[in-house]
């Protein structure tokens, strides 16, 4: 079991796609059905992809360069896309504060987790070279 900072990264992304999954879990909502099938899918399939990731880490046994740097750039775009989505959708909201407060959490904490995974893929790419 070794702590570099490939595994770091890992655990920092799950970290951070557990608080969003829980976040989007009280804020179930999107404007069409597309964008909710866009989000849920980029907030549940990740996690599971994450934790995968962070086991084969911490085992030893991690994906190859390749697969993981295309995990990390698709993670990119999908988080980045669902963030977007959930701002464009709680933005302007005054039904209910704490909702829209949380929504629009939510829609920031999955951009910075894009960025996140942009980092990732910078040190992979960097690692593999």
């Amino acid at each position: 079991m070794a702590f570099n900072l490939a595994t770091l990264l890992k655990i920092a992304e799950l970290v951070m796609a557990i608080i969003i999954y829980w976040m989007h879990y009280n804020t179930y909502e999107a404007d069409n059905y597309v964008h909710v099938f866009v989000i849920m899918t980029t907030f549940a399939g990740f996690l599971i992809v994450l934790i995968g990731n962070v086991l084969g880490h911490l085992t030893g046994h991690a994906n190859n360069r390749t697969m993981d740097i295309f995990y990390c750039v698709a993670g990119a775009a999908l988080y980045i896309a669902s963030g977007s989505l959930t701002i464009q959708h709680f933005n302007g909201w005054k039904f209910d504060s704490s909702k829209t407060n949380l929504g629009l959490t939510k829609g920031s904490l999955a951009i910075i987790q894009g960025a996140i995974f942009i980092v990732d893929a910078f040190f992979s790419f960097r690692s593999s070279q």
